[in-house]
């Protein structure tokens, strides 16, 4: 009976070690109840300014309180950060750590709200939520807290495209516009063909074409225009050859200017223009030629004030330069758009009586046209 009773024991010991190693090969650790799993600081809608100064200063520091998978483990935290409102399928992963804390450089930070959508120098909120795994369970995730980033600068852009020959309609070398303070832009030899910019290198679904930018509610330069190519595309139309092409998203205009450099420009100076009645700095407002004859900008015009229009520009206080006045203009043959008219202001200079808004300002000095749209 002993014998029997001992074989038994044995044949069960061996059993349960079998078990035992085929478990350990195929462990799963229970799933823990998220609820208690969540974000203790910073909670939900505290803010911080970012500046370009200090890039190593803490961004956002978090702790967040353990996950018991209840087996004594190694768990694995991410910290994920997503455009405010989004189920974060498109998620940027911050940080990875064990710990139950970390803190994110401003640096780090500033790029990642920038990329999940938040405008520079503006209060913009961004999701961020904790996610937490061990072996091949499933993962777990914390409560979803809001913080809001005010970034500085901005991200770059690209654009490709047969308007472009150095890009041409592939991703070897596309264009790059550099962004500084939401106003990107890029010098490039451009012919009378088509092209799209871009927000992110390699990725085609990134493209922005012509309608985008009319929609969203931008002026755009008269040399371009919708290709309606199936694609509504960017066409050039201007005269081939070196272009300067500037994307404003804070004023929201897109201009490009002739040459590689200002000596084909004119000049506008006065309280109707956004840097006023003075030379300093980049006050001025440079009027570049954009094809034979026409010289085109796109600025904000303030209604009621006056301007007046420099043909030289020497780098410093300019009033003595060639400058010519609204009764210039008339003596000439000009017509000119009902918008502007003397502003018998002393010196005759031109005085906008529109709407204070984003106005594109034309001469063409072979139509003899002064035109506003």
């Amino acid at each position: 009976m002993k014998k029997i009773i001992k074989s038994i024991f044995a044949i069960t010991v061996t059993a349960f070690l079998l078990t035992s190693c085929e478990d350990e090969q195929d462990l799963r650790f229970v799933t823990p109840d998220g609820q208690s799993f969540s974000i203790i600081t910073p909670v939900a809608g505290e803010s911080i300014v970012l500046n370009e100064n200090t890039p190593t200063n803490p961004g956002i520091s978090l702790t967040w309180s353990p996950v018991d998978f209840s087996t004594p483990t190694q768990i694995n935290y991410s910290i994920e950060l997503a455009p405010n409102g989004s189920d974060f399928s498109d998620a940027q992963v911050l940080a990875t750590t064990s710990n139950e804390f970390v803190t994110i450089q401003s640096a780090q930070l500033n790029f990642a709200a920038l990329v999940a959508g938040a405008t520079p120098f503006v209060q913009s909120p961004v999701d961020i939520r904790i996610k937490a795994s061990v072996g091949t369970s499933d993962p777990v995730y914390s409560n979803t807290i809001t913080y809001l980033v005010t970034p500085y600068g901005c991200l770059g852009q690209f654009a490709v495209g047969a308007g472009i020959p150095s890009a041409g309609w592939n991703w070897d070398s596309p264009l790059s516009l550099i962004c500084d303070d939401n106003v990107l832009t890029a010098t490039a030899t451009l012919a009378n063909d088509t092209f799209r910019f871009f927000t992110t290198e390699g990725d085609w679904g990134s493209g922005r074409n012509y309608p985008y930018y009319i929609n969203d509610g931008y002026k755009v330069s008269s040399v371009l225009e919708n290709a309606n190519d199936g694609d509504s595309n960017f066409r050039f139309t201007g005269n081939p050859g070196v272009h300067r092409i500037k994307i404003d998203e804070n004023q929201k205009f897109i201009t490009v200017a002739q040459g590689n450099n200002d000596a084909n420009s004119f000049w506008l100076v006065g309280a109707a223009t956004p840097g006023g009645w003075s030379w300093a700095g980049n006050n001025e407002t440079e009027f570049p030629l954009v094809k034979t004859g026409v010289y085109e900008t796109i600025l904000r015009l303030n209604s009621g004030e006056t301007f007046r229009v420099w043909e030289e520009n020497n780098g410093g206080d300019s009033w003595g330069e060639t400058n010519r006045n609204y009764p210039y203009y008339v003596s000439q043959g000009y017509t000119i758009s009902p918008e502007l008219i003397n502003g018998l202001d002393g010196d005759s200079n031109f005085r906008y009586v529109g709407a204070t808004g984003v106005r594109r300002l034309t001469i063409d000095t072979v139509a003899k046209t002064i035109t506003l749209n």
